[in-house]
């Protein structure tokens, strides 16, 4: 039995883990950084607009220094983590919540440009109080989150701010 239990869960790891892949660090920052066509406050705000619209919590901003620091995290109550916590006596560790932290650093170009980088981090907190973060390099996550950006610099340029 504890050799199908311990198969069992060696199945649920394996699967369990997320691969990154392998980039180059001029690959990673094509993929992190987006110029806007405004101006560095339209952009800044824009980006505190968009994060707070998707569930994160913004942890710390420098509006001179351009940076933005969010983060969103969730209870982890999955299958997987049920399974484990049934089997976990008092000396093991475990995953008691994920996220995902974000980190924004814009730099003005000039008067209408605005260069960003955007890095995302998948966060797991640990019972024993460490954590666990892997970067995230997903193009379409990306993609998604400057396209939501954009859209939002436009709402806010028709508004007239």
């Amino acid at each position: 039995m504890k050799l199908v239990l311990a198969s069992l869960l060696g199945l649920l790891v394996f699967t369990g883990c997320e691969t990154t892949p392998e980039m180059s660090p001029q690959q990673r920052r094509s993929l992190q950084i987006r110029t806007f066509d405004s101006t560095y406050k339209n952009v800044f705000n824009a980006f505190k607009t968009v994060l707070q619209d998707e569930g994160y919590i913004i942890r710390n901003q420098d509006f001179s220094g351009g940076m933005i620091l969010a983060e969103a995290t969730k209870s982890s109550n999955h299958g997987a983590v049920k399974f484990l916590r049934a089997f976990a006596n008092n000396g093991n560790d475990y995953v008691t919540s994920e996220g995902y932290s974000i980190s924004v650093n814009l730099e003005e170009i000039n008067k209408t440009a605005t260069e960003s980088r955007l890095i995302l981090q998948k966060t797991q907190n640990m019972k024993r109080g460490s954590s666990i973060g892997n970067e995230l390099l997903d193009p379409a996550v990306y993609k998604n989150i400057y396209q939501k950006v954009s859209v939002e610099i436009q709402r806010r340029q028709a508004s007239g701010r």
